[in-house]
């Protein structure tokens, strides 16, 4: 059995509700669902009375739920009192995106070991849910974040609180010509669309980019030619010239200050967003909550 499957079900029993929950987990309702079904077989009974709004436990699932509180209580406990063991102690973890760990991690880093002390850091990087779920799972001390209209952080507001830490836009570049002007400018036209380096989908920076396009008035004319989960990646490709990228101003600052790169959109509205810090609201230790108020005084 997987503990996640009790952690699932302890959500759903407070929630009760399979969307809601599955967007407290950060998981699709459609696997949310497969979960707290494999729980069931392994349990050998429904848990679950699928038919009232709103869903209740059943005999079993009432028998089930205060051991399944124990049991993730129990484990987090354990994993606590070994690492205090192991000298876990000395270490805290952040959870963030491959960007921000570029970006931002290291100005934030240098400014609360001013106010904090030296700390030993490590960094876990990936997607906002998956940064979400490692925080509430407690693998992570803190989640550094994008945050946007469009991406909404479901968090437990119980349970943590968040900390702005800044604002960062995004903005479109391109390799200069001779002239000094954009190889890649937006908006294009029908017979020569803008050639653009895009973002995966799945990535928070594509939801936010896409927000802010919807609100141009003009009609844009473009044609990806690249598709990525890595801003670093469309970064690379935009100083070699290969199309115009939406990148953020922290990334591309230096490279549009020494002209390696160049607005390709001078007229373009702002896509702003804020960056966020967030932590349980009942701290592992001391040094956690140290490093907190250094971040709240920076």
């Amino acid at each position: 059995m997987d503990h996640k499957w009790l952690e699932d079900f302890i959500a759903l029993a407070r929630e009760r509700s399979f969307s809601r929950a599955a967007e407290l987990r950060h998981v699709t309702q459609p696997q949310f669902s497969r979960r707290v079904r494999a729980l069931e077989l392994w349990a050998g009974a429904d848990l679950v009375n699928r038919a009232v709004v709103p869903l209740g436990l059943t005999a079993a699932g009432e028998e089930l739920l205060p051991v399944a509180r124990r049991a993730v209580a129990g484990l987090a406990d354990v994993r606590a009192r070994i690492r205090h063991a192991q000298g876990g102690l000395d270490w805290v973890t952040l959870a963030t995106g491959r960007t921000l760990s570029r970006t931002t991690v290291p100005s934030w880093l240098a400014r609360v070991k001013r106010g904090a002390g030296e700390f030993r850091l490590r960094i876990l990087t990936g997607s906002i849910h998956e940064g979400a779920t490692a925080l509430e799972q407690g693998a992570a001390d803190f989640l550094l974040s994008f945050t946007h209209p469009r991406l909404p952080m479901r968090l437990d507001d119980q349970a943590f609180e968040g900390l702005t830490l800044g604002t960062e836009e995004l903005v479109a570049v391109s390799a200069p010509r001779a002239d000094g002007q954009a190889q890649h400018a937006l908006p294009g036209t029908a017979r020569e669309p803008a050639r653009v380096l895009g973002y995966a989908p799945t990535l928070a920076l594509s939801q936010i980019l896409q927000d802010g396009l919807s609100r141009d008035a003009r009609e844009l004319f473009l044609h990806t030619v690249t598709e990525s989960d890595f801003a670093e990646s469309l970064h690379e490709q935009a100083l070699q010239g290969v199309g115009l990228a939406w990148l953020p101003r922290g990334l591309v600052g230096d490279d549009l200050r020494s002209g390696r790169l160049v607005a390709a959109d001078p007229q373009a509205i702002a896509v702003r967003f804020e960056i966020r810090l967030y932590r349980n609201r009942s701290p592992r230790n001391d040094l956690v909550q140290r490093i907190w108020a250094a971040s709240t005084n920076g």
